[in-house]
């Protein structure tokens, strides 16, 4: 039998990030050590109650849940509103946090024995970004990361930024500097992980608590999604989970990527070097698109 991959989730938990650990947690090829929490869709508050809820109501109780970071590095918290910023309809928890820091936890779970466990980031950077401070050897232990966020063109926070990087452009400028194996699933990616109705349903009739979940959860985001005309929504960090679980789902090119923390019109970019020119070896492999067939049945599989 084939060693399971182990692998932890950085989380702002939202409806995507809900989706991407239930994902996590059941994919046969995967081992969730833990699941670490940070501010992003919502106060740190607000992610951390979801994170629970979903880890209780999803068959996830025995995976470890560690709070981190309340805020940004250096700038105040990027303000969310709507349906980003909700409280899951899921039941009271019955799970409660793991103590310490979730920075903490990281930098001691790799210098010890993680040397093995990919790390899938899918919002705001700031807990590695704080771990990678407290001890900068984390760079050599951590094997690769597998990060939702950033794009290759236009953002969707902003004209320039996606969202995780525009909450805390500082962390992922240290994240994407500190040399550590580095997949970027960014927009370009996302954008082929688009579901509608059809899928919904076909997820609640796989009939696991999982999958009724994800069904309802999508459902939820299908009726806010209707009222700007839309038939669709994107789930967003689980494109970075299929990617950990297959990473021929996503086509990628190594470039050199730097992200802007001072640009007035273009703060949170991920400057992408498509032309190869930048001084240095390129730091990271920038997803270009994703195979969706394959992700709808790494989707199905994982909640089946």
């Amino acid at each position: 039998m084939l060693s399971k991959q182990k692998a932890i989730l950085d989380v702002d938990t939202g409806t995507d990030d809900a989706v991407a650990i239930l994902m996590a947690g059941h994919a046969a090829s995967l081992d969730l050590v833990a699941v670490t929490v940070t501010h992003g869709n919502g106060p740190l508050e607000l992610t951390l109650r979801n994170t629970l809820k979903v880890v209780a109501a999803g068959g996830l109780a025995h995976v470890p849940v560690f709070a981190g970071a309340a805020r940004p590095l250096v700038r105040d918290p990027y303000p969310t509103q709507g349906q980003q910023c909700t409280e899951l309809p899921l039941p009271e928890p019955s799970v409660a946090p793991g103590a310490g820091h979730a920075a903490d936890f990281l930098r001691r779970y790799y210098m010890e024995d993680g040397d093995d466990t990919v790390l899938i980031p899918v919002a705001p950077l700031t807990n590695v970004a704080l771990a990678l401070l407290q001890e900068p050897a984390l760079s050599r232990r951590i094997p690769r990361i597998v990060l939702m966020g950033g794009a290759i063109g236009a953002g969707n926070a902003t004209a320039s930024a996606e969202f995780n990087i525009l909450a805390d452009p500082e962390a992922a400028r240290a994240v994407f500097c500190a040399g550590i194996p580095i997949t970027m699933v960014g927009l370009e990616v996302t954008a082929g992980a688009r579901l509608t109705k059809v899928h919904s349903d076909q997820i609640r009739a796989l009939g696991t608590c999982q999958s009724q979940i994800v069904a309802d959860l999508i459902d939820l985001d299908l009726t806010w999604a209707e009222e700007w005309g839309s038939d669709g929504v994107e789930v967003y960090d689980a494109c970075a989970v299929a990617a950990a679980i297959d990473p021929g789902v996503v086509t990628t090119q190594p470039m050199h990527v730097q992200v802007e923390t001072q640009g007035a019109l273009t703060l949170g970019r991920t400057v992408c070097d498509t032309r190869r020119r930048t001084p240095g070896s390129p730091n990271a492999d920038v997803g270009l698109a994703l195979d969706r067939r394959r992700f709808l049945e790494i989707l199905v599989d994982c909640l089946r």
